[in-house]
């Protein structure tokens, strides 16, 4: 049987505990589906064989981290220009 937490009795401070492990765990949840998007557009676009010796063919490895080297530059990129719309 589940207990429910009674929010209105928790105090102040631990409210913004809590919203900040919610928030953090929101963030993991993000970047996991972020680094799963990123493995599945990178895999399409570069392992065109079968990998049958559990390796990656030079080319296959290079194109992957290419693929992902180019994904981080542009991510950084948007959140830069982010932060400078913001003024900061």
């Amino acid at each position: 049987m589940e207990t429910q937490l009674d929010l209105t009795k928790l105090s102040e401070n631990d409210k913004k505990e809590l919203n900040q492990v919610l928030n953090n765990e929101a963030q993991k949840g993000n970047i996991q589906q972020t680094v799963h998007h990123l493995n599945e557009v990178c895999w399409q676009k570069c392992i065109t064989s079968k990998i049958t010796s559990g390796t990656l063919d030079k080319s296959e490895e290079a194109c992957a981290q290419n693929c992902v080297d180019r994904w981080m530059d542009t991510s950084l990129s948007i959140l830069q220009k982010l932060e400078n719309m913001r003024g900061h």
